[in-house]
């Protein structure tokens, strides 16, 4: 009876020791993470705040610059992140989403994307050439502009649909309070 009384008394330790050492390992892939810059965190993009950047101006339908809220996705044919993003908006209102669909070879090639992927196309503009994007100034996919009856008020990175999230619905406000969101002057986000 001792002998069990050691043998479990052993594995206990073992155990332990196999405990510490995942939080250890825990610890450092963290660090290794943030060393890398590997976090899911957006980094602002810089947008010109002279009204330069209204959807009708850069290539986006004119009745877009009349949504009070308007999130506008940029996405690649080629970039896989940007393919988990576009299928979590299927779980979502397209309704409120406009997508800028970058990389394609041909309209046609992104129209068969797009439906790959269950996008209403009404939604959607084919970026052939980059001229979308490149008139605002987003040069990095997956990314997000918001846009407040026509004016732009942010502008980031998207590392996953996590982050898209609370950016698809203005937040609610009290009949006191100002804009949806934080306003940001060139891309900066006030929290």
């Amino acid at each position: 009876m001792g002998f069990l009384w050691v043998l479990v008394a052993a594995l206990s330790v073992i155990v332990l020791i196999c405990v510490f050492a995942l939080v250890d390992q825990y610890q450092s892939l963290e660090l290794i993470r943030a060393a890398l810059k590997l976090e899911d965190n957006p980094s602002p993009i810089p947008f010109a705040s002279d009204g330069s950047v209204k959807p009708s101006l850069v290539g986006l339908p004119a009745e877009l610059d009349q949504q009070s809220y308007l999130p506008v996705l940029f996405v690649s044919v080629s970039c896989s992140t940007c393919r988990s993003i576009v299928e979590g908006l299927r779980r979502r209102d397209f309704d409120l989403v406009w997508i800028v669909l970058q990389h394609a070879h041909s309209e046609d090639e992104g129209r068969l994307w797009l439906e790959g992927l269950g996008v209403p196309l009404a939604r959607t503009t084919v970026d052939v050439d980059g001229s979308v994007a490149q008139a605002i100034g987003i040069d990095t996919v997956p990314a997000v502009i918001i846009y407040g009856s026509g004016e732009p008020f942010l502008a980031q990175t998207l590392p996953s649909f996590r982050q898209l999230q609370p950016l698809l619905k203005p937040r609610e406000m009290a009949p006191d309070m100002t804009p949806p969101l934080p306003f940001a002057k060139e891309g900066t986000v006030r929290l």
